[in-house]
């Protein structure tokens, strides 16, 4: 196991501001927004919007680990190519030899939040910055092993995804019959 700087074995950009590219007449774009990132790696819900052709850099490419730069510094690893990055989003595109999946989880990890917590500001509602990401330190094991633990742990973030499916299909379902119920009643 080797103990490295995140920016030592990543490039680490922000994000589009996009409100300097918003045009009415421009193309239309699916923009990843802070709601996008959502916690245990999960990517949705992304804002539609015309703008002026942003540059390569603010592109999706496969592969990338997204982290919200605000508290809580969820991170997503992206599978799709071709999405806008807004800001206060950082990206962080991996050098060969490591796993995006792996360093994503890694990234959710506790001591990670530890060392946001202690960069942080002390505002309301904290954040970190680029230069701040970039000193995270970070235990990472041979690539083999990344990539075996990155599998595993996709693995436990979807069930944990069907799990609150079920639980959300349940209190659906609960909700429905004390409904139906109370419709009787009247």
């Amino acid at each position: 196991m080797d103990k490295v700087k995140l920016g030592d074995i990543a490039e680490v950009v922000s994000g589009l501001s996009y409100r300097r590219y918003r045009v009415e007449d421009g193309q239309s774009y699916d923009v990843i927004v802070q709601r996008s990132i959502k916690r245990d790696g999960i990517l949705s819900d992304f804002e539609s919007m015309r703008l002026k052709e942003p540059k390569p850099h603010y592109f999706t490419r496969k592969g990338d680990i997204l982290m919200k730069t605000p508290y809580p510094y969820d991170v997503v690893c992206v599978g799709q190519e071709g999405l806008v990055v807004s800001d206060r989003i950082a990206i962080i595109r991996l050098n060969e030899g490591y796993d995006p999946s792996f360093i994503a989880h890694l990234l959710t990890n506790a001591h990670i939040k530890k060392q946001l917590h202690e960069l942080g500001s002390t505002e309301k509602i904290p954040h970190t910055s680029l230069k701040e990401i970039k000193e995270l330190e970070l235990v990472v094991p041979d690539y083999s092993t990344q990539v075996k633990c990155g599998e595993l742990l996709d693995t436990i973030n979807e069930k944990i995804a069907e799990d609150k499916r079920v639980v959300s299909y349940d209190r659906d379902l609960k909700e429905g019959i004390l409904n139906r119920i109370w419709e009787d009643f009247k």
